[in-house]
């Protein structure tokens, strides 16, 4: 991995270019004046100087008096790691106040919202993990698996955890196959004459519809009347759908 792959990690770890350039000259260097730094890489000294007091605070730099003179270290490369962790448990600690006002604009007393893409099949998916409710639906689950990859592995990991059951309606098809055998979900199967590219999940007050191209749209329905309606219909599907 070279130099410019380093930076860029380190700026999504929360570093700013400059910051990055400097922790990465000092891990080389072991430890360094501002003046060898300021040579080294070609930024003004008051620069060098606003980096490593940065980076000092972030803890990722420590510094020390040898021969009278300011020198600075690197901490360890986990450090950073570290740091990402505490914005990660900061930024938790606010979820529960940012939902409030999130939902107080997101959804009115009928709210339509439309995604494009596979991020907006995962909007639906975490939506069903932060409402915490059981959840109905159906649709070709091996279209959604082969769209989602990993996410949807860690999507059934957080539901377990979570004890979230579902009930789904799926394909003759999908009949025997890994994700049948989930925990926490009751299947039923319909023929595969009735096979569309369309799934949906109803859950707490929402509707989703999930077209399932190559690159997905979804439409998100927050009205309660519309996901009782859904729910009612859902019902009389799983008595006609096969064990």
């Amino acid at each position: 991995m070279n130099t410019n792959s380093y930076i860029h990690i380190l700026e999504e770890a929360g570093l700013t270019g400059n910051e990055a350039r400097i922790y990465l000259e000092l891990l080389k260097l072991g430890h360094g004046s501002p003046k060898e730094l300021t040579k080294i890489t070609n930024m003004h000294r008051t620069s060098v100087y606003g980096c490593l007091q940065r980076l000092q605070k972030k803890g990722l730099v420590s510094s020390s008096s040898v021969d009278d003179k300011l020198s600075f270290e690197a901490a360890r490369p986990t450090k950073v790691l570290s740091l990402i962790k505490e914005r990660e448990i900061n930024v938790k600690k606010i979820i529960p106040g940012l939902e409030k006002l999130h939902d107080a604009k997101f959804y009115s007393e009928y709210d339509v919202k439309y995604f494009k893409g596979k991020q907006g099949m995962k909007t639906v998916f975490d939506d069903i993990l932060a409402t915490g409710e059981d959840y109905c639906g159906g649709g070709p689950e091996q279209r959604i698996e082969a769209l989602l990859k990993h996410y949807f592995i860690y999507y059934a990991g957080e539901r377990k955890k979570k004890k979230i059951h579902g009930s789904l309606i799926y394909y003759e098809s999908a009949r025997g196959k890994s994700y049948t055998k989930s925990p926490l979900l009751a299947f039923r199967y319909l023929d595969n004459k009735y096979y569309t590219d369309t799934a949906h999940r109803v859950y707490g007050d929402k509707v989703a519809i999930i077209l399932l191209e190559d690159d997905p749209n979804t439409i998100l329905i927050h009205n309660s009347i519309l996901a009782d309606s859904y729910r009612k219909t859902f019902e009389l599907l799983w008595h006609v759908a096969k064990e």
